[in-house]
């Protein structure tokens, strides 16, 4: 399921769409981006130049390859301001002389037209991306992403031998050589989807395609105060989504102290956050896993597994005996589950856990318990998928 969900007394979603757009706004500022187009015109103009509005506001640099350079310079003039770029022509898979023409372009207008034969868009999108040091790359598909409904999140370490067979047919195998060149040429991420997507794609959580990456694609460490800004909003778009729990901004601040984050490695921006509550049950040996949350687009990425994996060892290391969590949502607990935890009763949770729970609440909640350094044998079963949909 591609929601964001609760998994925890955490927030499950990021709100509306202008919260998600300002985040990715802020995700790709700065970078390069290069989109490869497809199909009839008329049914990716608006929508590129909504994306186009969005990466201004941003400074990104948007390089559209298609075989329509007059609709592709359309929907630069729609989005406002872009008037004139600059249409280079090449030719697939070699960019040839073009090249430094492509970037004077670029860095001039702050997008360019890339003019390609119809058929050869997806090669030459990853030969451009290549050449100007591009972040990302978006392939566009008449066929949208990867599987029905799509795949949000793959990483070609896992997926490849998938990746070739079942996408084989696209493009007539240029989709599949794209995304695996453009990967070795050290682009970032890949981007699959219908041209008509491309503002879905790039500026909600959940997207309308499958983003690719190599292995690694996150990393874990310390929640800092600089984070402290993002944590309150996130948590307080899930209050007003009525997906949180209330909670005082020093009951945010003070979670944050002992949380930890699953970062983008390029940008840094958080694809998930976690907390370890530890102070109500300090005498028990206990801690619970009181905030955790990932963006959906990163579920796929493993953040959630990532997140659980990172509170286990400050569990461990804290010399702390059980872990815990309480959720109200079905799939959150099958993902605890699948990490090692046991739903148990209620009751057999610190008694600390309840004091000022509010009672609707918590006719619904379930618990879950992991007992460090014995059942958490088996923790990291589910995979990186485990985290899917939270």
């Amino acid at each position: 399921m591609r929601q964001n969900r609760a998994v925890t007394d955490a927030p499950a979603s990021l709100g509306p769409d202008p919260a998600e757009r300002a985040f990715y706004v802020d995700e790709f500022a700065g970078a390069t981006i290069v989109v490869a187009l497809v199909g009839a015109s008329a049914s990716w103009v608006n929508g590129v130049a909504s994306a186009v509005v969005a990466l201004r506001g941003g400074g990104s640099r948007l390089v559209l390859v298609t075989s329509d350079p007059d609709a592709a310079l359309r929907s630069l003039e729609v989005a406002g301001g872009v008037h004139g770029a600059q249409v280079v022509e090449g030719t697939a898979p070699d960019l040839d002389g073009a090249t430094a023409a492509l970037w004077m372009a670029v860095v001039d207008d702050g997008a360019a037209v890339v003019a390609v034969p119809a058929g050869s868009e997806a090669s030459a999108a990853a030969v451009v991306a290549a050449s100007v040091r591009a972040r990302k790359l978006v392939i566009t598909d008449l066929d949208g992403g990867w599987g029905r409904p799509p795949r949000s999140f793959a990483d070609l370490a896992t997926h490849d031998d998938a990746l070739r067979s079942q996408l084989a047919d696209r493009q007539g195998g240029a989709v599949v050589l794209a995304v695996e060149a453009a990967l070795e040429a050290d682009v970032e991420n890949v981007n699959l989807c219908h041209p008509a997507d491309l503002d879905t794609e790039l500026f909600t959580f959940d997207g309308a395609g499958t983003l690719f990456t190599r292995a690694g694609y996150l990393e874990l460490g310390p929640l800092g105060v600089d984070d402290l800004a993002a944590v309150e909003r996130l948590v307080a778009q899930g209050i007003a989504d009525g997906l949180l729990r209330p909670r005082t901004r020093a009951e945010v601040a003070r979670l944050a102290v002992t949380g930890l984050g699953a970062r983008v490695r390029v940008s840094g921006h958080l694809a998930g956050i976690a907390s370890l509550e530890l102070a109500p049950y300090v005498d028990e040996g206990a801690g619970e896993v009181a905030c955790l949350y990932t963006v959906s687009r990163f579920s796929g990425a493993g953040a959630g597994a990532l997140l659980v994996d990172g509170l286990l060892a400050r569990a461990h290391e804290l010399g702390l005996s059980r872990l815990f969590a309480v959720t109200v949502s079905d799939l959150a607990a099958a993902f605890f589950v699948r990490r090692g935890f046991v739903e148990v009763d209620q009751g057999d949770l610190p008694a600390a856990k309840w004091q000022g729970y509010d009672a609707e609440r918590r006719l619904l909640a379930r618990a879950l318990l992991l007992e460090v350094g014995h059942d958490d044998a088996n923790a990291g079963s589910g995979g990186s998928e485990g985290a899917a949909g939270f």
